[in-house]
């Protein structure tokens, strides 16, 4: 499992969690349409809500290590997640903080493989995740 989508995953899971519900309220309102298939859409409602209680205790459990963590490292983690290509661009002294924040997380986040079914949908529903990149290693030095 890639650390950079559990942290991603960790600080856009609240717009997860809103588009999940949106597919269920959705597939409900469309529900009259499956004329003859009503076990389909319950199904389906039914698995993405199964969803959203695997996603859900996997985020309590890194939002456990994340609070061991300092609000620095989480500043930081936060714009590493929203980030949509690696450290490289950034200067030296920025990209080995970053670096040691994710190392510093992942060594926390030791028992992630408890949750193989959350990680599983981390990955499926890792397209719909908006993470806010707000977050500017400059300003918070100043």
């Amino acid at each position: 499992m890639k650390v950079k989508r559990l942290i991603k995953f960790y600080f856009s899971a609240e717009s997860l969690n809103k588009t999940l519900d949106n597919l269920i309220a959705t597939v409900a309102l469309k529900s009259d349409e499956w004329v003859g298939n009503g076990e389909k859409c319950a199904e389906k409602i039914c698995g993405l809500i199964s969803a959203k209680d695997r996603l859900q205790e996997l985020w309590a459990y890194l939002d456990g290590v994340m609070e061991k963590l300092t609000l620095r490292d989480r500043d930081v983690l936060r714009l590493y997640g929203g980030l949509r290509v690696g450290i490289k661009r950034f200067p030296v002294d920025e990209a080995r903080e970053i670096r040691r924040a994710a190392v510093k997380f992942s060594r926390h986040a030791v028992n992630v493989g408890r949750f193989t079914e959350g990680v599983r949908l981390v990955n499926s529903y890792y397209c719909m995740f908006s993470c806010p990149s707000d977050v500017s290693l400059r300003k918070k030095r100043e």
